[in-house]
């Protein structure tokens, strides 16, 4: 009886043991040591700082001078201080955001289209088509204030052909500096869109444009029953990546216009910059920053739940 005592526990231990085995896999352990540096790195790098970043809203900090708790004041004064411009660089946000969605999908999808063509020298356009993409956008948007300054080429082709009675200052007028800044993202986008397209188009089998054909499908009925409903899945995902993007980019607005003239190109992110950096308020600009976060924790889920259902 004694025996059958001493062996008990350790027969449980053997079979605990080998669930676990069993749940986790052979090469667990293993697996989890090298995962563990990843979540080091990721809980360090991003998980701290979003939850610092989300308390700091919650306080009235200052840059260098510690804050006091004061809850939701932050949240309150986007709503009852005229004086905010939280709400109009919300504003401002979704018109850039909606307006280079749309000018860099219509122009993405008819890129992607004529590249797919069988054209002379297509790998040479497909090559250029990128440069926009491959160019650091610090160097892009530094070329596009040249383009738009009073001495550039745009402002000296106005005077040559006597278009205007003078220059044209574009990042200095307020209802001429938001589309030349939309015009730039929209440029410095654009190919990410048609690669992804030109991609997706070139994995439809042909064999669904013949079928259309012998039905009678001319070439724009093929491209708006095939090809465009066989995008389907590419167009929402990334419309989804572009959407997040392009609503907190910085570099085009630093760089061109620096949020003016009178904040009329500043969105949600610059002026949660502005704010925070040159004015000194970083519990003010860390609650300007999280305007968008339920946005985009409604895009992360669904282009989440998008990518697990294709996988």
């Amino acid at each position: 009886m004694a025996r059958s005592d001493a062996v008990y526990p350790a027969t449980i231990h053997t079979t605990t043991a080998a669930r676990w085995r069993h749940v986790l896999g052979r090469d667990w352990a293993l697996g989890s040591a090298l995962v563990a540096p990843v979540v080091v790195i990721v809980l360090s790098l991003l998980a701290y700082p979003f939850a610092n970043a989300i308390y700091l809203s919650f306080t009235d900090s200052m840059i260098g001078k510690g804050g006091q708790f004061v809850g939701l004041a932050n949240y309150v004064d986007f709503f009852t201080n005229p004086n905010n411009l939280a709400l109009k660089a919300l504003g401002i946000t979704v018109v850039i955001t909606g307006s280079a969605i749309g000018g860099k999908f219509l122009l993405g999808l008819a890129m992607a289209s004529v590249l797919n063509q069988d054209l002379p020298a297509r790998n040479l356009w497909r090559g250029l088509m990128f440069l926009p993409w491959a160019v650091p956008a610090v160097v892009s948007a530094y070329a596009w204030r040249f383009l738009f300054d009073t001495s550039g080429p745009i402002n000296g082709a106005i005077a040559q052909f006597q278009l205007a009675d003078d220059y044209i200052y574009f990042f200095n007028d307020a209802r001429l500096a938001l589309p030349a800044l939309i015009l730039v993202v929209i440029w410095s986008g654009t190919p990410f869109w048609t690669m992804n397209f030109l991609a997706g188009m070139q994995s439809i089998s042909q064999e669904m444009y013949e079928a259309a054909e012998i039905d009678g499908a001319g070439t724009f009925q093929r491209f708006c029953y095939v090809t465009v409903p066989s995008l389907q899945h590419v167009i929402f995902v990334t419309a989804l990546l572009s959407t997040i993007w392009t609503s907190a980019n910085l570099t085009q607005i630093f760089v061109l216009t620096g949020g003016g003239p009178n904040y009329a190109t500043s969105t949600v992110p610059f002026l949660s910059y502005l704010t925070a950096i040159p004015g000194k308020q970083i519990g003010m600009g860390s609650a300007q920053s999280m305007l968008l976060l339920p946005f985009y924790a409604v895009l992360v889920f669904f282009l989440t739940r998008r990518m697990l259902r294709q996988e």
